[in-house]
């Protein structure tokens, strides 16, 4: 009896202590489980800020000019702007660039450029477009110029800081040359088109950009073509306003003959002034 009764408590405290030693992982694993679920709920708590809208309209504008009296009387201004307005994946832009200057009365310089485009997203990156252009380049021996054209714009790189385009497609001219003036090309002419606009942002609000454009004609006068090309650095003064430096080349192969004297075929433009953009 005497025997029984000392086994039996400690037989009780064995199976007491070993129920605790099996509850110890249990507790041991609970825990952990309990001090992580805090943080989940604090950081499901946290708002998400929502993403930046997208501008539906957006206008960037230019103004420069510069006079010169004295010895020699010179005046030389510059204008330029570009509009574009997106909605349900159509995209609508227009743009305008126009240079005018003179030296000593005599107007030396006399070049407008604009257009008009449409354009429709197909597929990720990838759009079509038509468009509509005028052209007039007086010293270049262009009264003026029409161009019709269409083609396809695959978005080759996009990211926080680049972006390029590259277009294929087609045009159509049909031009009128300056009184005096002769020309190698047909009055109206078709033409293959290969171009790239590439921008770099540097800031958010400074950037860099450059576009090129290569058009040969087909047909009976395949052995024209036209480059032109346009290079602008914007730095911002403000939010809005920033300064514009900008540089057009306008390339034809073969220039027109004014008055039995072959035109050179190359016309550079550089500009800077004011840019408002919003």
């Amino acid at each position: 009896m005497t025997a029984g009764k000392t086994t039996w408590p400690m037989v009780t405290m064995w199976g007491r202590g070993a129920l605790c030693l099996a509850l110890v992982p249990c507790v041991l694993a609970a825990q952990p489980a309990q001090t992580t679920a805090a943080p989940a709920t604090n950081a499901a708590a946290k708002p998400v800020a929502p993403p930046p809208k997208n501008k539906k309209v957006e206008f960037t504008g230019s103004l420069g000019f510069s006079q010169t009296n004295g010895n020699a009387d010179a005046m030389a201004a510059n204008v330029t702007n570009k509009v574009r307005y997106t909605f349900a994946g159509w995209s609508l832009q227009q743009d305008l660039a126009f240079f005018y200057g003179e030296a000593n009365a005599k107007v030396n310089t006399n070049f407008w450029n604009g257009g008009v485009r449409g354009e429709r997203v197909v597929a990720e990156r990838v759009s079509l477009f038509v468009a509509s252009r005028y052209d007039r380049n007086v010293v270049q021996g262009v009264e003026n110029r029409f161009q019709q054209g269409f083609g396809v714009t695959v978005r080759a790189l996009d990211d926080h800081a680049n972006r390029l385009n590259v277009a294929l497609g087609g045009s159509v001219f049909s031009q009128q040359l300056t009184p005096g003036s002769v020309a190698k090309v047909s009055r109206a002419f078709p033409a293959a088109r290969a171009a790239v606009d590439y921008r770099r942002k540097l800031t958010d609000l400074a950037y860099v950009q450059q576009s090129a454009e290569y058009l040969p004609a087909i047909g009976d006068t395949a052995s024209s073509f036209f480059v032109n090309t346009e290079s602008a650095v914007v730095a911002p003064l403000s939010k809005s306003i920033g300064l514009k430096v900008g540089y057009v080349i306008r390339y034809n192969s073969e220039p027109p003959i004014r008055n039995s004297i072959q035109l050179r075929p190359m016309d550079t433009f550089f500009s800077s002034g004011l840019t408002v953009t919003f």
